[in-house]
């Protein structure tokens, strides 16, 4: 772990470790400088299996793709709470901090998303609140966001 100021600032190695924690049969690959996890997120049991990589790398945010199904638009809609490159907005600039845990965090905020995304497929209402379009690039943490001080508020 690296210690900054405000928190303690997961390594990789620790973030992957605690991935593999839960997700026993999935594998991460991990080089010096990013993590990259691949595996299935079921929201519900009623919900598809969602094949999700999440990339991580230090001093930004984790960045979350749907690989499989493809994520599908509805008629003249595009896709809510999408970046451009197709990273998913799961969080408010503030709300994710290094020294918060992928696995208890993004995996689970990306299943929230998962789960509004169906909804809003079904009924052309998105109910996961946030902000959109947020004032932010994917991934990007301000030098603020990486030395945390004070507590997050609500997702985006």
């Amino acid at each position: 772990m690296v210690i900054r100021r405000g928190g303690v600032s997961h390594s990789l190695v620790v973030q992957a470790f605690a991935l593999a924690s839960v997700f026993p049969e999935v594998r991460a690959r991990l080089t010096p400088t990013q993590l990259v996890w691949t595996g299935p997120i079921q929201p519900t049991a009623a919900s598809r299996v969602y094949i999700v990589q999440v990339t991580y790398s230090m001093r930004r945010f984790p960045q979350v793709r749907v690989l499989r199904p493809q994520l599908r638009t509805r008629p003249g809609e595009a896709l809510p709470h999408v970046y451009g490159d197709g990273t998913l907005c799961l969080h408010l600039e503030r709300e994710w901090t290094p020294d918060m845990l992928i696995v208890h965090t993004t995996l689970p905020w990306t299943s929230e998303w998962l789960i509004n995304y169906e909804i809003w497929r079904a009924t052309g209402n998105w109910h996961g609140g946030g902000e959109w379009p947020p004032d932010r690039y994917p991934g990007m943490m301000s030098e603020e966001a990486k030395s945390p001080t004070k507590a997050p508020t609500a997702r985006g």
